[in-house]
């Protein structure tokens, strides 16, 4: 029975269901890094399957455990809020590579001197190819400001460090010790010197960012259904 955290086809790992009542899951493409979603069929036929309105494009068909799964197209973009309201908490290596994808860009900002200065949640978004972006500026949440930002203190850069490190530790089970945790508790530090800076928290997550596993040889789909699988 599938649940999350299940590996589908030795590539698709279950990350959650795509929303109550549904049998439709949210998954990660640890082959291409992605996200993607995937319908078991059941006992539907498989020349015409159902597929969720909007009508998605087929990436890949995959039996397992006696079930056929649709692999489809991603929907689209998604802030983290919207991700964390769906399934919770997400998997640490895939928290891991977002926060190492946004400690890239804001550092790449904080060498021209950029602050964006609302680094949460809301303003974090992942892509449907599976690549964490930060959007817009703004007013941040207050429960992810640096405590000195709290206190009356200016926003500056170790105060981003902090909110990064507040939102990655968010979208993960902190009470759970893994390497993801040890990583962004430097992030967190009550002190906004003993921070490291945006670029030293980059290396962090790099550090403990499962690597992308080798292309697996393709398989091949079963020939029952028709369609060009676009997306693989």
């Amino acid at each position: 029975m599938a649940r999350e955290g299940t590996l589908i086809g030795d590539r698709y790992r279950l990350l959650g269901p795509a929303g109550q009542g549904t049998v439709v899951w949210h998954a990660q493409d640890e082959r291409l890094d992605r996200i993607v979603a995937v319908k078991p069929l059941f006992d539907e036929p498989l020349a015409a399957p159902a597929i969720p309105a909007p009508r998605a494009a087929i990436c890949d068909v995959v039996d397992e455990d006696s079930t056929t799964y649709l692999v489809l197209e991603y929907p689209g973009a998604r802030t983290l809020t919207e991700l964390l309201d769906e399934h919770g908490t997400l998997a640490p290596g895939l928290v891991a590579r977002f926060g190492a994808q946004l400690a890239a860009a804001l550092a790449a900002a904080h060498d021209e001197g950029v602050l964006h200065a609302a680094v949460d949640p809301d303003h974090v978004v992942i892509s449907a190819a599976g690549h964490a972006g930060i959007m817009g500026s703004g007013s941040a949440i207050r429960a992810f400001l640096a405590p000195e930002v709290l206190d009356g203190g200016f926003p500056d850069f170790p105060a981003e460090v902090y909110s990064l490190g507040a939102t990655l530790y968010a979208a993960v089970d902190g009470r759970q010790r893994h390497p993801l945790t040890e990583a962004v508790l430097p992030l967190l530090h009550p002190d906004p010197a003993a921070r490291p800076t945006m670029a030293v928290a980059e290396e962090l997550l790099n550090s403990v960012t499962p690597r992308r596993p080798e292309p697996a040889p393709d398989r091949g789909a079963p020939r029952g259904i028709a369609g060009d699988y676009r997306c693989v």
